[in-house]
């Protein structure tokens, strides 16, 4: 079996991250703050791994399901039962969620404009 390519992780982090996102949806904590709390992690980890920026070990995902309230086993059916509509509406709310915190990409002048 061939390593994964850049691609193919980025997809996985992706959809682990909208699972992750519906799971907590599901959860009595309604924020990643809290979870992060929960769980024993720090805010920042929880927000690397929460957009997809960050792989996850297996104690984290214990951790994390531990935190949801949740077994292992359904934590992981989160990430297998992620569709390609879940994923858009996930990346559709972390814009929004960008927006409101005034981190969204400005455009770029080009020069001369």
């Amino acid at each position: 079996m061939k390593p994964l390519e850049k691609e193919e992780k980025s997809a996985i982090k992706l959809r682990y991250a909208a699972g992750l996102y519906k799971a907590l949806k599901d959860s009595p904590f309604k924020s990643f703050r809290k979870l992060a709390k929960e769980s024993g992690l720090e805010p920042g980890h929880i927000q690397k791994i929460s957009t997809g920026k960050l792989d996850v070990t297996l104690s984290i995902n214990v951790a994390l399901s531990r935190g949801l309230g949740i077994s292992y086993t359904e934590f992981s059916a989160y990430y297998d039962k992620v569709t390609e509509d879940d994923i858009q509406m996930f990346l559709s709310d972390l814009e929004k969620q960008k927006k409101l915190r005034g981190k969204e990409k400005l455009p770029v002048a080009k020069k001369g404009s």
